[in-house]
């Protein structure tokens, strides 16, 4: 009989944080969509208030520059 109740209260362990592990990537997944959104929509609006077109090319190299140091540690 303990060995029963050992699987059953296994089984319902693995359920439950199956599920609760299910909800939290899907409330990371929107909160970072969000996140990203809001985020575009202020580099957008940054990116009309510069009217120099070398500050803008400076920007882009900086981005650049950054996502490039990114992608190599990863590797």
């Amino acid at each position: 009989m303990p060995a029963v109740f050992i699987l059953l209260r296994s089984l319902v362990i693995r359920l439950l944080s199956s599920r609760l592990a299910g909800s939290v990537a899907q409330f990371l997944r929107r909160s970072l969509s969000t996140g990203a959104a809001h985020l575009g929509t202020a580099l957008r609006h940054v990116w009309d208030r510069i009217r120099s077109q070398e500050s803008k090319e400076a920007i882009l190299g900086c981005v650049l520059c950054i996502l490039n140091m990114h992608k190599k540690v990863e590797n």
